[in-house]
């Protein structure tokens, strides 16, 4: 069940970024990471979760691995949770708070994006207060 939902999350980002003009490739099987997309000038490495719940935890081996595989591809590295019944939030990793060997999301944590600002449609107020373009 976990692993259809997953999937199913995968597929609706997928779905997303394709409207907003990304081309986008699924890693089936989550070898290395979820989903990579670009589009000319914003390129994308992307592990995706859902849960039902408010929080959920991402591995240490899960973070090495997409925020490894995004440096060297040159991408930024993104979490894309779809909090179910509560929507997407992105997190950039170096944001994430460890918790034992795991790091933890959950619906109160501050530091996320929203999916305009991942794709650039929307600056964010952090963004916006540096004077960012």
């Amino acid at each position: 069940m976990k692993y259809r939902r997953g999937a199913s999350a995968e597929r609706e980002l997928i779905k997303m970024l394709e409207k907003a003009g990304f081309a986008v490739v699924r890693s089936a099987g989550s070898k290395k990471i979820d989903i990579v997309a670009g589009n000319g000038r914003l390129y994308l490495c992307i592990e995706v979760k859902s849960t039902r719940g408010e929080r959920l935890y991402f591995s240490s081996e899960d973070y090495e691995k997409l925020v490894s595989f995004a440096g060297k591809f040159g991408a930024e590295p993104l979490i894309a949770v779809k909090f179910v019944n509560n929507g997407w939030r992105f997190f950039r990793p170096e944001n994430l708070k460890k918790s034992g060997k795991n790091y933890k999301v959950s619906l109160q944590t501050r530091n996320y994006l929203t999916f305009d600002e991942v794709i650039g449609r929307q600056r964010s107020l952090e963004g916006v207060v540096k004077g960012e373009v």
